[in-house]
């Protein structure tokens, strides 16, 4: 889903906002609106792959560096990603019954992002950067978190600890 070791970008109408997110990024978050469907996932995961490449191209990831590597296999440790246990299960980045921290659940797959979740992304974040560029923290949809998780994001949205940088993707 996100720029492979050939340098190619998972879906090509991704290039030109890619480019003018990362020339313009000036903030330390960013919203990124869009319908559903076109691809506002691999938009946001190229994004924190460009953000996080240690040898970026031209307003784009490299794609062959040890951290677009990390990026690609989802084992990148200043990345974290925030989606709703089904999407993770519906991607195959987790299977039915697997909690987000790994453990066996008999729950069905929340299509919400809880609050303990999001709790744990802001105690991740504060946390100093392990390969020393910058910390990312990704967030799809926002519209999935609940009025409680939302409500415990708000403080680390507004003033995030050092070079983190948070992405968010909504439809509305």
């Amino acid at each position: 889903m996100v720029v492979g070791e050939d340098g190619r970008l998972p879906l090509p109408w991704l290039l030109a906002p890619l480019q003018q997110a990362v020339a313009q990024q000036r903030a330390h978050a960013l919203l990124v609106q869009s319908p559903t469907g076109i691809g506002a996932l691999e938009f946001l995961l190229t994004l924190a792959q460009a953000w996080l490449c240690e040898t970026p191209e031209a307003q784009r990831p490299c794609g062959r560096c040890g951290s677009c590597h990390l990026v690609r296999t989802r084992s990148h440790p200043d990345l974290c990603v925030l989606i709703p246990q089904a999407l993770r299960v519906s991607l195959g980045w987790a299977d039915i019954g697997e909690d987000v921290d790994g453990s066996r659940s008999k729950k069905k797959p929340s299509r919400q992002i809880r609050i303990d979740e999001v709790r744990a992304a802001i105690n991740w974040v504060v946390q100093t950067s392990s390969r020393g560029r910058a910390k990312v923290m990704l967030l799809h949809p926002a519209e999935a978190m609940n009025p409680q998780a939302a409500s415990a994001l708000l403080k680390t949205l507004e003033e995030p600890p050092g070079q983190a940088r948070l992405v968010l993707s909504t439809r509305d």
